[in-house]
C-alpha cells in the first residue's frame, strides 16, 4: 500500500515533522545499508546499534525517515519525529487494520514450532478459493508483523499473518494489530523458556493471540498437546487437530512416508480427503491438517484445498533437501528447539545410506538446556548412524547418544568444516540443524 507522509504523521501522532506532506512512500526499510527513497526508514534502537545514528546521512541522500531522536530536530529533510518508533509503527498498522482491512478475513498463526510452515500451508490451501496475502518469510515480530499488515492489499479476501513472541507481553501487543478471527496455535514447546519460565507461561502467552479477536472467533489448536487440550476456553469456539487421534475434529489416517514425500487421508469434521505432499517428514501432516481446518471454517471446498497442498515446497531455510558432491544435504539451520530437532531427525531416519546428524546448540533454553539437549540425544538413536556435535550445549546430545560421535566446540568451526569435507562420502545423507545464532549453515559441505 502507498501512504502519504502526512497520513503517517497524523496517525502516529507525530510530535514534529518536516516531511513533505504529499510525498508518497511505498513501504518501510530498517537496514541503512540498502536505502530506498520510495520507502520510509524506521530508525530503531536495537540492543547493539541505535539506527538513529544513520539518520543524518539518509536525510542527506533524500530518504524519508521516522525517528525518535531529538538530535534529528536540527536536521533538514523529510523526517517524522515520534516519541517511540516501535510504538508509532504498531499504532499505524493498528489504524490500517481497523479501517482499510475491516472486512478482510484474518488468520493468525503462532506456536513454538512450525509457525512459518503452517502459515505457508494455510495460505496455499486458502488460495484454492480466495485471494490471499501472507507474511513473507517469518516477519512475525513487533517490527515485522505491523509491516506485513501495512503491506496487505485492501481488496484481498484473506490475510494470513504469522505472530511470534520471545517475551511476556509481546503477543498481546502484536495481536492488538492483527486481530485474527481464526487463530492457530501449532504447539507449545520450549522455545524462549529462558525468558518465560515455564511451558504453562508459554501457553498463556500464545493464547493471547486471540485477545482482540472479534465475536465468533475460532481457535484451531493442537489436540495432541495436553497443555492446550486441558485448558478451559469458556465460550470460545475451539477446533482440535491431531496427528491421528480420531477423537479430535480433524485428524489423519493411513499415513505413509517415503523419499518422495508423505501421503495420508485427512479427516476434517467427518469428511475424508487424500493429501500427497512432496516433502518428507511426518510433522508436515499436522501442519496440513491445520490448513485444512482453517479452509473448512472459511467455507472452502476441502478437496480443492487438499489438492492445493500437493504443491507445497519448503522455503529453503527449513529442511531444504538437495544433492551436492554425490551426497544428500538436509539443511535446517534457521532455528532449533527440541521439537524441531526431533522433526528433522525423523526426516533423516527415512534416508538411505549412511545417515549423519550434524547438530549444534539450541539457544534460549535457560535452566532446561542440558536436559533438553540430552532428550534430543536419546531421540536420535535409530535416526542416525553418526552424530557430529557443534557447540558446548550440543555436547549434552552426545552424552545420551549411543552411536559413533564426534564433537567440536564453537571456536573450532574451521576444524569442523575440514572434518566434514574428509568424512562425508558419496551416498551419505547429512542433516545440519542448530539455532540460527550458531551459523551452522556456513559450515555445510
Amino acid at each position: 500500500m502507498n501512504f502519504t507522509l502526512k497520513y503517517i504523521a497524523d496517525v502516529c501522532g507525530a510530535l514534529s515533522s518536516t516531511a513533505d506532506p504529499e510525498r508518497i512512500i511505498e513501504g518501510f526499510f530498517t537496514d541503512s545499508r540498502t536505502p530506498d527513497k520510495s520507502k520510509l526508514f524506521l530508525a530503531l534502537r536495537g540492543e547493539h546499534v541505535d539506527a538513529n545514528k544513520f539518520v543524518p546521512e539518509l536525510l542527506k541522500n533524500d530518504c524519508a525517515v521516522m525517528t525518535d531522536s531529538q538530535e534529528s530536530l536540527s536536521l533538514s529533510g523529510d523526517y517524522i519525529y515520534v516519541k517511540d518508533v516501535r510504538t508509532a509503527l504498531l499504532k499505524l498498522a493498528k489504524h490500517f487494520r481497523e479501517t482499510k482491512l475491516l472486512s478482510t478475513e484474518v488468520v493468525g498463526i503462532t506456536g513454538s514450532v512450525g509457525k512459518t510452515t503452517t502459515k505457508d500451508m494455510v495460505a496455499l490451501a486458502l488460495s484454492s478459493g480466495l485471494s490471499v496475502h501472507k507474511t513473507l518469510g517469518n516477519a512475525n515480530s513487533q517490527i515485522g508483523l505491523p509491516q506485513t499488515v501495512l503491506a496487505t492489499p485492501a481488496d484481498v479476501d484473506c490475510a494470513v499473518f504469522e505472530l511470534g513472541m520471545s517475551e511476556k507481553g509481546e503477543m498481546e501487543r502484536i495481536a492488538s494489530v492483527a486481530r485474527p478471527r481464526i487463530s492457530v496455535i501449532t504447539n507449545i514447546g520450549y522455545s524462549h523458556i529462558e525468558n518465560l519460565g515455564s511451558r504453562e507461561a508459554i501457553r498463556n502467552e500464545k493464547l493471547k493471540i486471540a485477545s482482540f479477536s472479534p465475536n465468533g472467533s475460532i481457535l484451531v489448536l493442537n489436540g495432541d498437546e495436553p497443555l492446550l487440550r486441558e485448558y478451559n476456553y469458556e465460550n470460545k469456539k475451539v477446533c482440535f487437530v491431531s496427528y491421528e487421534n480420531s477423537e479430535n475434529d480433524c485428524y489423519a489416517t493411513n499415513i505413509s512416508e517415503s523419499e518422495q514425500g508423505v501421503c495420508f487421508e485427512a479427516v476434517v469434521y467427518g469428511e475424508t480427503v487424500e493429501v500427497a505432499l512432496s516433502v518428507r517428514g511426518k510433522h508436515f501432516v499436522i501442519n496440513s491438517l491445520f490448513a485444512l481446518a482453517v479452509a473448512y471454517h472459511l467455507g472452502l471446498d476441502i478437496r480443492k484445498a487438499a489438492a492445493a497442498l500437493n504443491n507445497y515446497e519448503s522455503d529453503g531455510k527449513r529442511q531444504y533437501i538437495y544433492q551436492t558432491n554425490g551426497h544428500t544435504v538436509i539443511s535446517d539451520c534457521y532455528n532449533a528447539s527440541p521439537e524441531s530437532m526431533e522433526a528433522a531427525l525423523s526426516v533423516l531416519k527415512t534416508a538411505k545410506g549412511r545417515r549423519i546428524a550434524v547438530l549444534g546448540d539450541m539457544l534460549e533454553l535457560g535452566n532446561e538446556s542440558a536436559s533438553l539437549h540430552k532428550r534430543v540425544g536419546e531421540y536420535l538413536n535409530g535416526c542416525a548412524d553418526v552424530l557430529v556435535t557443534y557447540g558446548e550445549q550440543a555436547e549434552y546430545i552426545a552424552s545420551t547418544a549411543r552411536i559413533e560421535t564426534y564433537s567440536f566446540k564453537k571456536e573450532e568451526a574451521e576444524k569442523l568444516k575440514q572434518f566434514l569435507n574428509s568424512f562425508v562420502k558419496e551416498g551419505d545423507t547429512v542433516l545440519y540443524k542448530a539455532s540460527n545464532g550458531m551459523k551452522l549453515g556456513l559450515l555445510i559441505v
